[in-house]
């Protein structure tokens, strides 16, 4: 795809995403930008929003340029057929055309008349077809024969039937050129010495240059045969035009599609963040929304908004030539977002290649999908090392077997002497070891030419969701093995890995070297999202959010960039778009889903674990009074359980963090509150609230303690020690 159609495509696309109905609707409100002011912004940021969808672009140049590759080759294949089938008419014709127009000549001076051109023609016709019929015969008496002695073929096996119709193919070419030899040979005697002497041949006359000529003709002949046949075996070629173009419009349409996703969630960011200045919409405290479009897409960048984790995740990586990088943090936390807007960051900073570790973890299987996707990678980006990325592609996927033959035969009567040698080599699978030093040293050479082009250039590899592989003790293997390759001048590795597959694995023991500590050079934490950062994603998802329903939002998913999402498509589900719901409404809603999600969590198969669960149904909340006096019940019931005491904290700050959640996000919940509670600094403010929610099961001391300065800062009653 060229400069121009990008230009063209994305154009098309910012039309239509101006004339959505989600987009033309939130225009008319006050205060909104025009549709010009967003398309001049979306024009002067092309550059960016482009970023945000290169791996589906890079995706459709390698499908591109594997289009053209096979196109050439089947154009190329197709010249070679064309030519060997047109070599071997010609020398089959010309043969006919001599052989006719030297008998034509003997009855013509045998009668003492003059050659007539119509039994030249007629003559000519009758020994071509003479040859044709005659190598046709001698191809099915091979093919038959083939057939009564070849096991093989009767048994319909594959192969022994390629050879069944390559051995007759080539014994009708051979008896095709045995006449060919005869008749031209003969033809070109008779008429070249006519033509000079005008009188045939006597017995030991000639020119002395026809039957060269005819051995020539023939071996022309079966070459172009061989030529022929080997076209229709050529499997680089081979595959349908058809459906690698339906491949490359379906590639394409992705590159669309996320692009057209891309446009829209910078166009909703920047109406947002225009009418956020309008303080009667911001504050409000009932929601009312049309379509909400931008919530079904789960997952996807759509417009990336950059975290503080982003900003360090540069900073240490500018100042490494190589070596490896851990993305750490709780799953659900933008890892793998985080990952994939750092290879596709940067205009031609890096070279990446992204890849995502495998479930069941075999070291060879792994090292071979890493060295094909770089290879893959590097044939996209048309570096100088291609061609040597190509063979290495082809050794990876095929197992291929090259034979040769050489074989002699000569007879008399009944008599036959041959003599038949011939060898085969066969490319064995490459050994684990040889797999690791062929890709070291091929790292070494894209990173080598990466610096070479320009200054700071890189490969970076990155492997996402380590914590997918199982059983967790491989992943240790999995660093141990891969490891050996981290030391590449001018190659990042990037990895990510959530803490609790660290904490299974015994990844990161504290106070002596690990297998995690030993392989990885940096880490970089990768925290939940603080308030600004979170109010910036919803707003590349929902146009115009009031703001107090984005900190319900944000305190209610802890800063989990997944969970908030799942938390507004929730809230947003119960609105509908004639009508609005008040904050409290909505509060309560989101409180009874928290409250059902607890109760019908595991728990573990334990007597004691699933009564304390059930205290969370909305039935027995009621009974007890409400949240607060439900958080009391359970601490009670928790201390006369045996072991209960851990988990009946968790399970009671659960219920004291809701019961907060609660009693803040009510119609009383004021523009100055508000305000009051998006500074960082407040002890009762919003990210306090959400590292609460965050710290409840893991550190339920420090939640507790972070609950009652919450509750205190609010005016609420306090909780127990």
């Amino acid at each position: 795809m060229t400069d121009e159609q990008q230009d063209k495509v994305f154009a098309d696309l910012l039309t239509r995403a101006l004339d959505e109905p989600e987009l033309l609707a939130s225009l008319k409100e006050p205060d909104a930008p025009s549709a010009e002011d967003l398309r001049d912004a979306a024009l002067a940021e092309r550059t960016l929003i482009m970023s945000q969808v290169r791996t589906a672009e890079e995706e459709y140049r390698r499908a591109a340029a594997e289009h053209q590759a096979q196109e050439r080759r089947r154009r190329r294949r197709k010249g070679r057929t064309v030519v060997s089938a047109s070599t071997g008419a010609l020398v089959i014709l010309a043969a006919g055309v001599a052989y006719g127009w030297s008998v034509e000549l003997g009855d013509a001076q045998a009668e003492r008349r003059a050659a007539a051109l119509g039994d030249v023609v007629q003559n000519s016709v009758s020994s071509v077809a003479a040859i044709v019929v005659l190598g046709a015969i001698a191809g099915v008496v091979t093919y038959w024969l083939i057939h009564l002695l070849s096991p093989g073929v009767r048994a319909k096996q594959s192969g022994a039937r390629d050879g069944q119709m390559a051995g007759s193919m080539l014994a009708g070419a051979m008896t095709m050129a045995l006449f060919v030899f005869t008749a031209l040979g003969t033809g070109l005697e008779q008429v070249a010495w006519h033509f000079v002497h005008q009188r045939l041949p006597g017995p030991g006359e000639g020119l002395g240059w026809e039957w060269p000529v005819a051995g020539g003709a023939a071996v022309g002949l079966v070459l172009a045969f061989l030529s022929f046949l080997l076209s229709f075996g050529d499997t680089s070629a081979k595959g349908s035009d058809l459906d690698e173009r339906i491949h490359l419009g379906r590639l394409a349409d992705d590159w669309e599609t996320s692009l057209y996703a891309s446009l829209l969630g910078f166009l909703r960011a920047r109406i947002s963040e225009q009418m956020s200045e309008q303080a009667a919409r911001r504050y409000a405290t009932a929601l009312s929304l049309g379509p909400v479009p931008g919530l079904r897409r789960v997952r996807g960048l759509d417009w990336h908004v950059p975290t503080p984790a982003e900003h360090r995740l540069l900073l240490i990586s500018s100042g490494m030539d190589g070596g490896s990088i851990a993305l750490a943090g709780p799953r659900g936390v933008g890892k793998t977002e985080l990952l994939k807007a750092f290879c596709t960051g940067g205009e031609d900073a890096k070279l990446a290649v992204e890849l995502t570790a495998p479930v069941s973890y075999d070291r060879r299987e792994f090292m071979l999908h890493l060295f094909a996707k770089l290879c893959e990678r590097v044939v996209t980006a048309d570096l100088k090392c291609s061609a040597e990325a190509a063979k290495h592609l082809q050794h990876i996927r095929f197992l291929r077997t090259t034979s040769g033959e050489v074989t002699a035969g000569g007879g008399w009567g009944s008599w036959t002497l041959s003599v038949k040698r011939g060898t085969s080599h066969a490319r064995q699978p490459l050994s684990y070891p040889e797999i690791v030093q062929l890709l070291t040293d091929f790292l070494a050479v894209v990173g080598k030419e990466l610096a070479a082009a320009r200054p700071g250039r890189r490969l970076v590899v990155a492997v996402d969701e380590l914590d997918r592989i199982m059983p967790v003790s491989s992943a240790r293997d999995f660093l141990n093995e891969l490891k050996v390759v981290f030391d590449v001048p001018h190659c990042l590795f990037v990895l990510s890995v959530s803490d609790e597959a660290l904490k299974e694995a015994e990844l990161a023991t504290t106070g002596r070297r690990d297998a995690f500590d030993s392989a990885i050079d940096e880490v970089v934490r990768v925290e939940p999202l603080g308030y600004r950062t979170a109010v910036k994603l919803l707003d590349t998802r929902v146009i115009g959010l009031p703001e107090p329903f984005a900190a319900l939002f944000y305190c209610l998913s802890g800063g989990m960039p997944r969970e908030l999402l799942r938390t507004a498509r929730a809230a947003v589900a119960l609105v509908t778009p004639s009508g609005s719901r008040p904050l409290a409404e909505i509060t309560a809603a989101l409180v009874e889903r928290e409250l059902a999600r607890t109760a019908n969590s595991a728990g573990n198969g334990a007597a004691a674990p699933e009564e304390l669960l059930r205290f969370f149904r909305a039935d027995l909340v009621a009974e007890q009074g409400g949240l607060r006096e439900l958080g009391d019940r359970i601490a009670e019931h928790a201390a006369m359980l045996p072991d209960g005491a851990r988990l009946g904290m968790t399970l009671a700050n659960r219920a004291y963090y809701l019961d907060t959640v609660s009693a803040i996000f009510s119609a009383t919940l004021s523009k100055e509150l508000i305000t009051r509670a998006s500074q960082p600094g407040h002890p009762g403010s919003f990210p306090a609230l959400a590292r609460a929610q965050h710290e409840i099961g893991t550190a339920d001391a420090l939640a507790r303690s972070t609950l009652q300065k919450i509750r205190a800062a609010w005016h609420l009653d306090a909780l127990p020690p």
